[in-house]
């Protein structure tokens, strides 16, 4: 497969990825997963390794080590022409196995790039997110992002594209990240700013004040509007999806996340 996950791990949450590879290995699922562990101990630790390939970080020394984590072992694979694309998330994922395939995945990762949207909600309360995170690679956000008050983490796939990588990492410098940058909305304003990513309001859409982290709703209308506006649905929260079960398998979702928040 043309894709494939980079999750970094800490101990506490081994469940969720040892339940992740029983699944995928009781459906006959190959994807490549690279877990990024905090130091040899703890990868000692995981008893799953003839199922994963790992990345250990150097150190742990940084003010935001998720973040780091995924970056570092973005770097490491920058050039590996094994992949187009990497998904990067928590661990606290499943799959929803009938939809994941790699035609559905590359197509529901294809139709990002190719739409160019960003889906994002007005969120003062976020500011300080939005603004560390732009600021790492660019004053130039401050207008396009209301002043810092939209925010647009996890409102879709958080997913890098291979090709972007050198260049991305000419651009910032992570060595002295915080807790306020997050990893995908850095890519996101790269996106933004050298290949034409638009925002769309979700404020003013469906009156939604966050980005579409954890979102979930019982109105009907407003999916109808994400449809419209070419949101791919491909990655929800359990309630969500439970809630509404038929159109998102219409819509192919293929991944689930934030398990330990149900």
């Amino acid at each position: 497969m043309r894709v494939a996950f980079i999750i970094p791990l800490a101990p506490k949450h081994y469940h969720y990825i040892y339940n992740l590879i029983d699944l995928m290995n009781t459906n006959n699922i190959k994807i490549d997963l690279y877990i990024v562990f905090s130091n040899n101990n703890e990868y000692n630790l995981f008893n799953k390794k003839d199922d994963i390939k790992s990345i250990i970080i150097p150190h742990t020394n940084t003010g935001n080590i998720v973040t780091y984590k995924q970056f570092f072992a973005l770097e490491q694979l920058k050039n590996d022409d094994r992949y187009d694309y990497f998904i990067v998330c928590d661990s606290e994922i499943t799959i929803i196995p009938e939809n994941f395939t790699e035609e559905n995945i590359l197509n529901k990762i294809n139709n990002i790039f190719e739409n160019k949207i960003i889906y994002a909600g007005e969120d003062k309360n976020s500011r300080r997110i939005t603004e560390t995170s732009a600021k790492i690679i660019s004053n130039k956000l401050q207008d396009i992002t209301k002043n810092y008050n939209l925010y647009y983490w996890w409102s879709d796939l958080p997913v890098f594209k291979r090709d972007h990588l050198e260049d991305f990492f000419n651009k910032i410098n992570y060595s002295n990240i915080n807790w306020h940058h997050f990893e995908h909305i850095i890519y996101l304003n790269y996106l933004i700013l050298y290949y034409d990513f638009k925002m769309v309001n979700l404020t003013k859409l469906i009156n939604h004040n966050f980005s579409l982290e954890s979102y979930n709703t019982n109105n009907k209308n407003h999916l109808k509007l994400l449809e419209e506006n070419k949101y791919g649905f491909s990655f929800v929260v359990p309630k969500f999806y439970n809630n509404h079960k038929e159109f998102l398998n219409k819509q192919k979702c293929f991944l689930l996340y934030h398990l330990d928040r149900r």
